[in-house]
């Protein structure tokens, strides 16, 4: 699904992941809006024009377009009942997330970057400076 457009992927990403992770879908498909805002300007289009090609763009739209607008509504009232704390308390949504609490990192191991003080070859470097070897002269 790498080569595919972002929206096509999305939605062949929905079908496959709704059956396995219902819940988790639910949540995260809250945060999207854009098929909801797609079908709403096509149907608004096929109504206003009223032209054959735009009724056949607007049902296709519809089928399209209308299982995922759903299950963002439904995810939308799944998220506020989360967020208030009344189901789900054991998932995380993860656009939620705070990315600086520790729970949801997408890099668990960054490297380590050059002001960091922990880092082996500085203090490695720092004390062959501050310790000159010495010689003895006989």
């Amino acid at each position: 699904m790498n080569h595919l457009p972002r929206p096509i992927a999305d939605w062949i990403a929905l079908w496959r992941d709704l059956p396995r992770f219902p819940r988790q879908v639910l949540l995260n498909r809250a945060h999207a809006h854009g098929s909801a805002a797609a079908l709403t300007v096509i149907l608004l289009a096929g109504l206003i024009v009223g032209h054959s090609f735009t009724t056949i763009a607007a049902y296709t739209a519809l089928v399209v377009l209308g299982p995922p607008s759903l299950v963002a509504a439904l995810g939308a009232v799944a998220h506020h009942l989360w967020e208030r704390e009344r189901i789900w308390a054991d998932l995380e949504c993860q656009f939620c997330a705070d990315p600086d609490d520790g729970r949801w990192d997408d890099d668990p191991h960054p490297e380590p970057g050059p002001d960091d003080g922990s880092d082996l070859i500085r203090e490695i470097s720092d004390y062959l400076h501050t310790h000159t070897p010495t010689t003895a002269n006989a």
